[in-house]
């Protein structure tokens, strides 16, 4: 059997090894067709799927000494050259793998991708685009850039969006994306320089599918399929609606636990409960790829549990799955 394989770089993340070999291998017994190849300490590696029931034909570990540390720069990518995201990202780079999955530090994994990987022809910046669940059933919308470069002009956000449309057609299955502008208003005057710029582009491109601008209170009403921004305002927009989400699901336990009838109510709708959780917990949503890397390339958060490099994991597999890369490079050619 022909494997897809991900290289994971299992070093580096608050957690340790542990939840991100648990998350592989549960998506490893969904996906038959899936090789990991897990980037790390060899003897911690062994002691962690000592327990573990897999097939040995869908499991690889690559040995390394170096760990690239949250605290570490950008010129650490070139210092430790035997660290588990090195390692991983050269595996990319080589055609060993196909993609990379990584809870490491951000500002390293970056410069990792720009020195390791490359950019694709025309992208001068690459973003990070995850997915923001939405009210609306089985929808979901794709935020870039959230942070992978603190200054955009209009020429990246429009590549943002060419990109993104790209990628929801080939992994979403959305015929025509609608794409937004992230903005302080709907109007077409609104917003800095930079948007005004960006909306005539938009609003000129016959590829997009652009509706307009989209206030950041939308974020979650499934409006759109695509919301293109610069680094820094994306990343304050995500980080404000997963935090508001995190505060708003505690606050709705809290409350319902706070007497014996409310309790005994809540049992009634637990599964209601549950199921809301599930939706807007961005533990579920937790991956985003770098789009514009040269390669299939996602960041899990540093902290994450079983549950977020699973679904960083499983984004990766689609990503590869649907040929991402080639389609991105297609329609960028185009």
């Amino acid at each position: 059997m022909e494997y897809k394989k991900i290289a994971f770089d299992v070093m580096g993340s608050d957690n340790g090894l542990i939840p991100a070999v648990d998350a592989a291998i549960k998506l490893l017994g969904e996906q038959k067709d899936l090789k990991i190849i897990f980037v790390g300490n060899e003897t911690e590696l062994n002691k962690a799927l000592s327990s573990k029931k897999y097939n040995p034909d869908q499991v690889e570990i690559v040995n390394t000494t170096e760990v690239i540390e949250m605290t570490d720069g950008i010129m650490d990518i070139r210092r430790k050259k035997n660290s588990s995201m090195v390692k991983a990202l050269e595996l990319v780079n080589e055609g060993k793998a196909d993609g990379i999955t990584t809870g490491g530090a951000t500002a390293p994994f970056i410069a990792g991708c720009h020195f390791i990987i490359k950019k694709l022809d025309g992208i001068e910046r690459p973003g990070f685009m995850p997915v923001i669940p939405t009210l609306v059933k089985g929808k979901i919308t794709l935020l870039l850039d959230v942070g992978a470069n603190l200054e955009c002009d209009p020429e990246d956000l429009v590549n943002f969006a060419i990109m993104a449309t790209a990628y929801s057609k080939a992994v979403n299955g959305v015929k025509e994306p609608k794409v937004a502008l992230l903005n302080i208003g709907e109007e077409k005057s609104k917003g800095l320089e930079l948007h005004k710029q960006t909306y005539k582009l938009l609003e000129e491109n016959k590829d997009i599918n652009f509706v307009g601008n989209i206030e950041s209170r939308y974020l979650a009403n499934g409006i759109v399929d695509i919301i293109v921004t610069d680094g820094y305002t994306g990343n304050i927009a995500l980080k404000a609606a997963e935090g508001m989400g995190k505060a708003l699901l505690s606050e709705i336990k809290s409350a319902i636990t706070k007497t014996l009838f409310r309790k005994l109510a809540a049992l009634r709708l637990k599964r209601a409960f549950k199921e809301v959780r599930a939706k807007f917990d961005y533990k579920n949503h937790a991956g985003a790829i770098l789009l514009g890397a040269n390669g299939i390339a996602f960041k899990s958060h540093g902290s994450s549990d079983k549950i977020a490099f699973y679904a960083t994991l499983k984004m990766t597999y689609n990503a590869i799955k649907n040929d991402v890369v080639n389609k991105v490079k297609k329609a960028l050619a185009e």
